[in-house]
């Protein structure tokens, strides 16, 4: 069974517990003596480490560990605070905004995100895309195809969180009026709700125009989840 690796939690003396992402949602194992320098499965004691493991039935709350092998560490030559901010933001994300009943979706997402991330030379579209799948997956598909309004794909005047996606000039209200966005950052926007995959690039995705994305759905998601990532104090 693949996993993702969530949390980690002290069990007992030197046992541990934890807590995964698979593809058929949150699961949670005990491994005994996790917490002794010898044991074998010490590889796993790293958030967002990426496995292949065996499970059997046992007496205690959770299954145990029986078998391992890793798939990808996050662990890599040279990290920088970049990187592991990145990581990190990946991983308050998934833990924090998404139920437990809708993480069986996001599994894939996540994956094929840390994947991409470990060798990319820059995180901003990896971490754009994961985002618009997590507000996907949470219920918020904002519409950035045309105008929520009328459709025209023409004439977008703004990205409105209250409405649901991109209004046109047309459409818009005066009097409640906002550009939380520029032009690059609207298309850039629009890339990312609608990339394919996590190779996906875009000519606007510079280190400003994402942090100006990630930090204004970050107050969205304080808005409207109650969490803040705080990830992202890593990022800016």
């Amino acid at each position: 069974m693949k996993i993702i690796v969530l949390s980690i939690t002290a069990y007992k003396e030197k046992d541990g517990i934890i807590e995964a992402l698979s593809e058929q949602g949150v699961i949670s194992f005990t491994i005994k003596g996790f917490y002794d320098p010898k044991n074998k499965f010490t590889a796993l004691n790293n958030v967002v480490t990426i496995a292949d493991v065996e499970l059997s039935d046992s007496r205690y709350k959770y299954p145990l560990l029986k078998n391992y092998s890793i798939i990808q560490s996050p662990m890599k030559e040279n990290s920088d605070l970049t990187y592991m901010g990145a990581l990190m933001y990946l991983s308050d994300l998934t833990r924090k905004l998404v139920q437990d009943e809708e993480k069986e979706m996001i599994f894939k997402h996540l994956y094929a995100a840390l994947i991409s991330l470990k060798g990319a030379q820059e995180p901003w579209m990896i971490l754009l895309i994961y985002m618009a799948n997590i507000c996907k997956a949470t219920g918020y598909d904002f519409d950035v195809s045309g105008c929520v309004f009328c459709g025209k794909k023409k004439g977008i005047a703004t990205f409105s969180f209250e409405d649901g996606g991109f209004v046109c000039q047309d459409c818009l209200e005066q009097e409640r009026y906002e550009k939380p966005f520029n032009n690059e950052q609207m298309l850039l926007l629009r890339a990312a709700f609608m990339a394919g995959d996590y190779a996906h690039t875009h000519e606007y995705c510079s280190k400003e125009n994402a942090l100006t994305i990630l930090n204004r759905f970050n107050i969205f998601f304080m808005e409207n989840y109650g969490v803040s990532i705080s990830a992202l104090a890593l990022l800016n």
